[in-house]
């Protein structure tokens, strides 16, 4: 390991047009970087230097992770295992056994979360005693900012259409909306794995339209929240089933006004994550508020009485959850953007 891995270097002038700056023997050994060999620096944001001995965008891990799954284990923890180790940058994982035959249940369990789950990704090897998932996806394709809209956007359609499926009582409609969650789920944890890489990499944060490391963590919140509000646009939809007659117009109508005032208080909290609006964040707040009193009213008044009361509470809940997890949106909004409205005094 690096002993004194900080040391001050005098920056000299060589021919009139070049600055050149001398690094200390034992660390150009120890990283085994050689006479001759090309290094990258990195003008940062902060205005530091980052120097690189190799390819800075090539920053997952080149080993395999391998994975020994025990008979016991369920098929649910295969996928997780899967999960950390495809979150952790690394680019092929094995699934292996020590003298078994993979069970059916452990082999189903990988081709469906890899089919269902993780962008970019291929099972390039099968057999009974392993299975190889590659992952093919570059990083970044996108920009953060483009792709959190693509993820808001699937999320704010499931909402939309799961309350048209409770006024329409359209089952096939509903069970099309359920299966929208699994898109945003596989949009999420890609995006989420571009962050843990970008957290260690600065020329990865800047490509993904990022500034400072800190910032993965409030955008990884801003994704769990999104995450989230999709859960609940799903859980409406898989209620829709559940009605025995089609709802009391009036009780629709009402539920119909608070979705339309959930979804706003959404929209409003990515706005103000992308146009790093303090004030529209402060705003987002205070809508949460009232989108939970109104729910609060529409609740007291359904009677116990009421055909399909049971599903009418779920489903107001759902849309109070969704205008909560929009207000935790905006919080980072107006967490990340503080120092725009207050004044530093000694």
């Amino acid at each position: 390991m690096i002993e004194n891995n900080r040391q001050t270097r005098r920056i000299q002038l060589s021919g009139g047009s070049t600055y050149i700056i001398s690094l200390p023997k034992n660390w150009i050994e120890e990283l085994k970087i050689k006479v001759g060999e090309s290094v990258t620096i990195v003008k940062n944001l902060n205005q530091s230097l980052t120097l690189f001995s190799r390819d800075p965008n090539n920053d997952e891990k080149e080993v395999d992770a391998v994975i020994y799954p025990k008979q016991k284990d369920s098929g649910d923890s295969i996928k997780r295992k899967i999960i950390a180790a495809y979150l952790a940058g690394y680019k092929t994982i094995q699934i292996k056994t020590k003298g078994l035959k993979i069970s059916a249940e452990h082999s189903r369990s990988v081709r469906e979360l890899v089919r269902s789950s993780m962008i970019g990704t291929e099972i390039v090897e099968s057999s009974s005693e392993v299975i190889t998932i590659q992952i093919l996806t570059r990083l970044p394709e996108l920009s953060f900012e483009t792709a959190l809209t693509r993820m808001y956007l699937m999320a704010r359609n499931m909402i939309k259409e799961s309350i048209e499926t409770l006024e329409e009582v359209d089952i096939a409609h509903a069970n099309e909306v359920v299966n929208m969650d699994d898109e945003v789920d596989r949009f999420g944890l890609y995006m989420r794995r571009n962050l843990v890489l970008a957290v260690g990499n600065q020329n990865i944060l800047q490509d993904m339209g990022l500034k400072k490391p800190s910032d993965c963590l409030e955008y990884r919140t801003i994704i769990s929240k999104i995450e989230r509000i999709a859960d609940h646009a799903s859980l409406i939809a898989k209620r829709v089933k559940f009605i025995e007659e089609s709802i009391d117009p009036k009780i629709t109508s009402k539920i119909k006004k608070l979705s339309e005032k959930s979804l706003e208080v959404f929209e409003e909290s990515i706005d103000a994550v992308q146009n790093h609006d303090f004030q529209k964040g402060e705003n987002v707040a205070q809508k949460v508020v009232s989108v939970i009193e109104e729910e609060k009213e529409i609740m007291s008044k359904i009677r116990e009485t009421e055909k399909n009361a049971s599903v009418i509470r779920f489903v107001l809940e759902d849309l109070r959850r969704i205008a909560e997890y929009s207000g935790d949106i905006a919080e980072v909004a107006i967490d990340e953007n503080i120092y725009n409205i207050i004044s530093e005094e000694e």
